[in-house]
């Protein structure tokens, strides 16, 4: 599944076979991870544009400034972590929990902040602790998903695209404090007019948001159109089915936490669901964690995920280059 392939010491990219992720192990003799990285930032970087996915394997990469300092030879713009959807907690700066979602639960592939107007390019991962067992990232690209789904569903999402829907409900899922970092809900409603988020605060104090956004975007250096979305990870039936039942039980169906249907606001049909669940699952790739493991994702390609898991599992997680220091984004027309 995965190819391994080394840089150091070769003064020409080395030709290497089609692959996901791509795996890079160190030639004895190499430098550190962060000096390693930026002797060869270009060949990386082209590396994680045309595989999506490339993963340093064996190097001493032990803390999280370790990781920081790596992925800063790649970009420098390290994000912080904004338009919150995913609880997560800082660990050092600008370096998090790469989810505080319960152990037990499966998380469903996506590509990170796809919802927003200025998603990061990149996404990495560091194993400081490998899980006991599971807890897997699988990874999904999205241009074979792309070449997957029926004409027809993706004619449906050209015309019309994606709505995506929230509920703050206090004690339940993401905060709006969480989410917009600011207890002021005049400054939340400030961003949601700066991003184009349609929002209104409801009879019960509870802020409720729609984002209509395009299903597609233009990869800002091949220029090849990718399935970039939410649409399934925030469907309420991506949760575990009791976990939906009971949300739906406890607030109604029109405010769950979030929801995802067509721009138009027309649901998704069970049909719908299953062609796009089955072009995922197609392309989902898997591979073990090892103790310091860096994963770079180029993160308009590449979707992630997590598998549930036992024992501790510190997987660590930063955003890097922002989507429009480079280009702007396809927006919906409404």
């Amino acid at each position: 599944m995965s190819q391994t392939t080394s840089l150091a010491f070769q003064s020409d990219m080395p030709a290497i076979e089609p692959s996901f992720p791509v795996v890079i192990n160190p030639e004895p003799g190499a430098p550190d991870a962060v000096a390693y990285v930026r002797n060869h930032k270009d060949r990386i970087e082209k590396l994680v544009t045309e595989h999506g996915a490339v993963l340093l394997r064996g190097f001493d990469v032990r803390e999280p400034g370790q990781f920081f300092d790596i992925i800063s030879q790649i970009s420098t713009e390290i994000l912080n972590y904004s338009e919150r959807s995913s609880p997560r907690h800082a660990v050092s700066d600008r370096v998090y929990t790469s989810t505080d979602h319960p152990p037990d639960q499966n998380i469903e592939l996506h590509a990170e902040q796809s919802y927003t107007l200025n998603w990061p390019c990149f996404i990495c991962f560091f194993c400081h602790t490998r899980p006991g067992t599971g807890g897997n990232t699988p990874i999904a690209d999205n241009r074979r998903i792309l070449s997957r789904l029926p004409k027809s569903l993706a004619e449906r999402f050209e015309a019309h695209g994606i709505l995506y829907q929230r509920t703050y409900t206090p004690g339940l899922g993401v905060s709006w404090q969480t989410a917009f970092q600011t207890e002021d809900p005049a400054q939340v409603e400030a961003f949601c007019k700066e991003r184009d988020i349609d929002f209104h605060w409801d009879a019960e104090g509870r802020l409720k948001t729609k984002q209509y956004r395009s299903a597609f975007q233009h990869h800002p250096v091949t220029q090849e159109k990718l399935w970039f979305n939410h649409a399934l990870f925030f469907h309420v039936t991506s949760l575990e089915p009791h976990i939906t039942e009971a949300l739906i039980e406890a607030v109604g169906y029109e405010n769950v936490p979030t929801n995802t249907f067509f721009g138009n606001g027309e649901p998704f049909s069970p049909e719908d669901l299953a062609a796009m669940r089955q072009a995922v699952a197609a392309e989902k790739r898997s591979f073990d964690w090892v103790k310091g493991d860096v994963l770079i994702l180029d993160n308009m390609i590449c979707q992630h995920g997590r598998d549930p898991f036992s024992g501790e599992r510190r997987i660590y997680t930063l955003m890097a280059r922002p989507y429009q220091s480079i280009r702007s984004p396809l927006i919906l027309r409404r």
